[in-house]
Parts: C-alpha cells; sequence; structure tokens
C-alpha cells in the first residue's frame, strides 16, 4: 500500500497479522487505507497463515519468507528505501511475535518493531494452552527444543551480542488484554538487556479497536523516525 503522491525511496512498514487471519485483516477490520494516505510510508502486508512466522520443523520456511523475501522483493517492484534505517516491522497478537522476531534476528534489515498486543513470550503461551502441543509441534518442534532456540525471544534479548547493534522495541497492549504481564515482563526483560524499548498501555482488550488506533500512532513514529 502506497501513498498518495508517493515520493521516491519511501520507508517501509512490513506490517503482519495475527492468528486467524490474513493479509486482508488490516484493511477490513481498520481504516489503515485512511490513515496511510497521508503518511510517506510503504505498509506491505503479507500472509503468514498460521505460522507464528515461523520457519516450520515440517520445512516451511515461513520465517525466510515473510523477513527476507517480501521487503527484497518489494523493493524490485516499487521505490523503496533500501536502508536499514527506514525499514519497521509491525504487527498484532501472533503478528507482534513475527515482528519482534524479524526485528530481533535480523537488525542489519529492520531498524525496530512494533509489537501490538504481541506474544513475546511462546514457551509461557505453549503452559497455557496445552491443548495446541500437536500444533506447536508441528511449528516449533518439541516444547523441550524451544528454550535457548531463535523462536525463543526470552533467550534472545538475554543473549544478545555485547557488540551487536540493538532494534528499536515499541510494544502496545490493552488494560484487559489477557497479555498484558507477558508484555510487561517483556518490556522490563528488554530494558534490563539494553534495548531501546518501550511499552504503552491502553485501555481495551485484545480487539480491533486497540489495534485500530495504535496503527494510527505507528505510521507517523515511522515517518518521523525515518526522517531524523
Amino acid at each position: 500500500m502506497l501513498p498518495e503522491n508517493a515520493q521516491p525511496n519511501l520507508p517501509i512498514l512490513l506490517l503482519l497479522h495475527g492468528l486467524g487471519d490474513d493479509e486482508n485483516a488490516w484493511l477490513e477490520q481498520t481504516k489503515i487505507a485512511d490513515y496511510a494516505r497521508g503518511q510517506q510510508v510503504a505498509v506491505i502486508m503479507p500472509r503468514a497463515d498460521r505460522s507464528y512466522y515461523t520457519n516450520t520443523v515440517s520445512g516451511m520456511r515461513y520465517f525466510n519468507y515473510i523477513s527476507e523475501e517480501v521487503v527484497a522483493r518489494c523493493r524490485q517492484w516499487f521505490s523503496l528505501s533500501t536502508q536499514p534505517a527506514d525499514t519497521y516491522v509491525g504487527g498484532l497478537s501472533m503478528g507482534g511475535y513475527g515482528a519482534l522476531k524479524c526485528a530481533l534476528l535480523h537488525p542489519e534489515t529492520f531498524a525496530g518493531a512494533f509489537a501490538l498486543s504481541g506474544v513475546p513470550d511462546i514457551i509461557e503461551q505453549w503452559h497455557e494452552h496445552p491443548e495446541r502441543t500437536p500444533w506447536y509441534n508441528e511449528l516449533f518442534g518439541r516444547i523441550t527444543e524451544l528454550p535457548g532456540s531463535t523462536n525463543d525471544l526470552i533467550s534472545v534479548v538475554q543473549h544478545w551480542p555485547a557488540n551487536q547493534k540493538r532494534p528499536f522495541l515499541w510494544q502496545l497492549c490493552g488494560n484487559e488484554d489477557p497479555f498484558l504481564e507477558m508484555n510487561k515482563k517483556f518490556h522490563v526483560l528488554a530494558q534490563q538487556s539494553g534495548f531501546k524499548n518501550s511499552l504503552k498501555l491502553v485501555p481495551g482488550a485484545h480487539e480491533w479497536r486497540v489495534w485500530d488506533q495504535a496503527i494510527q500512532e505507528v505510521l507517523p513514529l515511522v515517518a518521523r523516525k525515518t526522517t531524523k
């Protein structure tokens, strides 16, 4: 999605959907088309099914596709910036996990992540939903294989190399969202690990009303950060 009167070398927001949604969800459930019209930002909304933005143990390379191929292809087709400082990733719920993963595992590509009501601790999520074990096994392998892996974002943050640049992390969560405490814990951990991290708490639950308001903040934030 490109703005009206798009300028060359547009900054990029790779915007990810949540569980049960698809690449059309942001357009259908929010007014992002209206909000983006006046912002000099290219918004890319790919489809990742129910993959948790992961290279699955069954061989589906969703993470590689989302974090590498999508942006590269769009840069070939449109006049988009090739600079990491102009490239951000955001998402809601499952997409918030995916956004954090993209920025943390590819800081050479993404300057930062916007995680809206995200799921930063996939191990805790698994323990809270043991009925999902067969499905999660297909995505991540056994739960015993998760700790310390690249899918364990808690571990990624805790063991960040001292000499590696840290991406900007921006979290937002409703004060009635079931993922609130998980987001608070991740925020504290990220700050303790040296990340420039913020957590904004807003009224609401795990719902589109929250995300519609949030994206109105994210778009101008991307535009401002890329013009500094």
